[in-house]
């Protein structure tokens, strides 16, 4: 569960940091992190695998210096005993034109994600390597004030192991 979650949370990751922290006092912006401008604030989850009753968490993201930041923390619950944390760095990669996630959870979990540039609501993103040596991908789908993540297990997976939908709070 913790690897679906960690899969998610990237995907999230490319999303959002609070505009308080988008200062960058040596260079203008790099070209791309705009887009990532709309998830900057705290944001109240409920993520789970579809057919089990999903946990709550609170995501925060914040720009700073061309890195949006973010953090996930989900309190324990259900099986879970333990506070569930993890960090998450997104960059744009100006040289291969896409944009470059990095993730580490409390629990040692690690991946790197990607995506290209996106137009309108949709994002895409392909897991580049993780932790457990298997890939996925996953769609963020924007609204005004909310945005759903769905991630899959495989790069060519089509049935939904994680979904992740968020609403922001401040």
């Amino acid at each position: 569960m913790r690897q679906t979650l960690l899969l998610s949370v990237l995907a999230l990751t490319l999303t959002a940091l609070p505009a308080a922290a988008q200062t960058s006092s040596m260079s203008a912006p790099a070209p791309g992190m705009a887009a990532l401008k709309y998830y900057v604030g705290t944001w109240s989850c409920l993520a789970g695998p579809p057919g089990v009753p999903p946990s709550k968490a609170t995501v925060t993201y914040a720009m700073d210096h061309d890195i949006l930041r973010q953090y996930v923390i989900v309190p324990p619950a259900g099986n879970m005993k333990q506070t569930f944390s993890m960090a998450v760095g997104t960059g744009f990669d100006a040289k291969k034109n896409r944009y470059v996630q990095t993730s580490v959870d409390n629990s040692g979990n690690w991946g790197i994600t990607y995506a290209k540039p996106w137009t309108g609501n949709t994002e895409q993103w392909v897991d580049s390597t993780t932790s457990d040596g298997k890939p996925g991908h996953g769609v963020t789908v924007r609204g005004k004030n909310s945005f759903t993540y769905t991630g899959f297990a495989t790069l060519t997976g089509t049935k939904p192991a994680f979904k992740v939908t968020c609403t922001r709070s401040a």
